[in-house]
């Protein structure tokens, strides 16, 4: 079952008295969002069940650099999911896209080990930007210089947030949201796809023959990877974020909400594999093997100039067997060239007359 969130200061002191900490305990940020009642009960057990105790999380959340791991503390205070989504998320993208490379190269994936690595590391990180900055967030932020940065911080990191107190998300700011993550996207993917670009065609000019995986230039790459996260990507998992909230609002299981989630983000990485080609151009080369049939089928041009004398070759074009029987064969020299033997001369045709008796 899930807990609901009580903001009530009597609740919230229940919950670390169960825990037997106290308000000392809590780390200084988190502590003062405690102290100005921004913290609910269901988010402090979160929080305890997360720090209170020797896990995995707490593990990544230390060994995190100070920023990361508070977004990567909100992340889990906003969904107690987030790890496994991030990781189900990871793993599907790197098995999808190595089983692509396997079965489009074949047997010179030795010789293309390189090019193959750096495609599945690009996509792996693009895929885990994305699924980071879209994934929903319980911060509270940072007072800045400019208002334009005070704007930014106080959007949702999608359209379909919960609001939660100092932070409530209009429609306006929710569409503001939507294009400034396209931006943000479409930034992060102009630079991996540069990036990328550049390593993987300097890697092919090294390589002899022709590869068996097309390589687009820098520029299309750049720009294929830039459109690619910054729209197909960026509503896909807008609107996988929402069908996540909507899951966990109407089942009380959790089991049935995360299943149903799992089995969605499988598929979705699947059409985001595929999209993602379709957008780059880039795809299997049939003619990888054309250098190799070419060479079966073509033969030495000495061996075509120089005569053999273990063969003869008659200048007669025509060959009959008549000859054997003794008939004489016409030119055969003639009739190789399509020349006609000489016509036989015309019969003239003799009408004879009956004569009758009474004509004489």
């Amino acid at each position: 079952m899930f807990l609901e969130e009580l903001f009530d200061r009597k609740f919230v002191d229940a919950v670390l008295n169960e825990w037997q900490k106290t308000m000392m305990d809590l780390p200084a940020g988190f502590r003062q969002a405690y102290e100005m009642g921004l913290i609910s009960s269901a988010q402090m057990v979160k929080f305890l069940a997360t720090n209170a105790r020797p896990t995995t999380t707490r593990f990544i959340s230390r060994a995190l650099p100070d920023g990361i791991s508070r977004a990567f503390i909100g992340g889990m205070l906003a969904d107690p999911a987030f790890l496994y989504r991030f990781l189900l998320e990871q793993a599907a993208t790197i098995g999808s896209s190595v089983w692509w490379e396997l079965k489009n190269r074949k047997g010179r994936i030795k010789q293309e080990w390189d090019l193959a690595l750096i495609n599945v590391l690009t996509v792996t990180a693009c895929n885990a930007i994305v699924v980071w900055s879209l994934a929903p967030c319980r911060s509270y932020g940072n007072t800045f210089k400019f208002d334009l940065q005070n704007t930014l911080q106080k959007l949702p990191n999608n359209i379909f947030e919960k609001s939660y107190p100092l932070r409530e998300f209009d429609l306006q700011k929710r569409v503001h949201s939507f294009f400034y993550k396209a931006a943000e996207l479409c930034m992060v993917g102009l630079t991996a796809g540069a990036v990328q670009g550049s390593l993987s065609n300097f890697l092919a000019h090294k390589k002899e023959g022709r590869l068996s995986v097309t390589i687009p230039s820098v520029k299309a790459n750049a720009l294929g990877y830039g459109a690619f996260l910054g729209l197909y990507a960026n509503l896909r998992y807008q609107l996988l974020c929402g069908f996540d909230r909507a899951v966990m609002n109407h089942f009380d299981v959790i089991g049935v909400a995360l299943f149903l989630s799992t089995t969605l983000r499988l598929l979705n990485v699947q059409v985001g594999e595929r999209s993602r080609l379709a957008w780059l151009g880039v795809e299997a080369d049939p003619l990888v093997d054309s250098d190799d049939l070419l060479k079966v089928y073509s033969r030495p041009s000495d061996n075509l100039e120089r005569p053999s004398s273990k063969w003869f070759i008659s200048k007669n074009a025509i060959v009959s067997g008549l000859g054997l029987l003794g008939i004489k064969q016409g030119n055969a020299d003639s009739i190789a060239d399509g020349e006609s033997s000489t016509p036989k001369t015309r019969r003239k045709r003799i009408v004879r007359k009956k004569v009758t008796a009474s004509s004489a």
